[in-house]
């Protein structure tokens, strides 16, 4: 069968436009996809914001998370955001994680909330040590949030050697949802890590919920520690 003229030259042209679109377009194109069809095509972003002296020492076996400094945004009730760092934390298995509460820090410093680019007390690791028996301090610090959609978490994170002082780890990064790389990264982390909990949800619907993406961020950033150890 012979094709006419107008089909001849129809087909190539319409190839060729939609090669150019997806080249040039993916910036637009790719989110009206994902959200259309539930799907995370294009870029993920990844946490690069670390520093990391080394792999992790061996004597790390136990490590404390101080609460959750929440400077501007102490107002907001983040009870379920920390845990989802604590549980992400743990899933992890680089270590013990124990939870240090607000309450328990009162009883031992004069704040129960402590900001990571602070000077701590100077008794801090041997108190916490004492009480703990820990070998290490994960301070956390909310350094920007967004409870509406799309939502966004900064975090700021510092780990420390609790028997030295000694900055093992650190990361400082702002996940804001309405970055195309980051609303990817996080469906696709609802999709393979929180499916069977919300068999019948929309994975943008992480987009929508402080508490659901925080799970994401925490993954994202615990997952630039690096697993081995000296």
């Amino acid at each position: 069968m012979r094709l006419s003229f107008k089909t001849r030259i129809g087909l190539p042209l319409m190839v060729a436009i939609l090669f150019h679109v997806f080249l040039t377009g993916c910036g637009t194109t790719l989110p009206r996809l994902n959200s259309k069809y539930d799907t995370t095509l294009g870029k993920k972003r990844e946490t690069t914001n670390v520093y990391q002296k080394a792999s992790l020492p061996d004597t790390l076996n136990r490590v404390a998370i101080l609460p959750l400094y929440k400077g501007e945004y102490d107002h907001h009730d983040f009870h379920l955001v920390e845990e989802n760092f604590r549980l992400e934390l743990v899933k992890r298995a680089l270590f013990e994680v124990v939870s240090v509460p607000p309450e328990a820090m009162r009883e031992m410093f004069p704040k129960d909330r402590y900001s990571s680019l602070e000077f701590l007390p100077t008794d801090m690791l041997t108190k916490l040590s004492d009480r703990y028996d820990i070998d290490g301090l994960l301070l956390l610090d909310l350094s920007y949030f967004n409870a509406y959609s799309p939502v966004g978490l900064g975090i700021r994170a510092k780990l420390l050697d609790g028997h030295s002082g000694e900055l093992i780890w650190a990361a400082d990064e702002v996940f804001d949802a309405s970055n195309p790389e980051v609303s990817n990264a996080a469906r696709k982390f609802y999709k393979t890590e929180s499916i069977l909990q919300y068999p019948l949800s929309d994975t943008r619907s992480i987009l929508h919920s402080p508490n659901r993406f925080s799970k994401y961020v925490a993954h994202s950033l615990f997952s630039a520690i690096y697993l081995q150890k000296d």
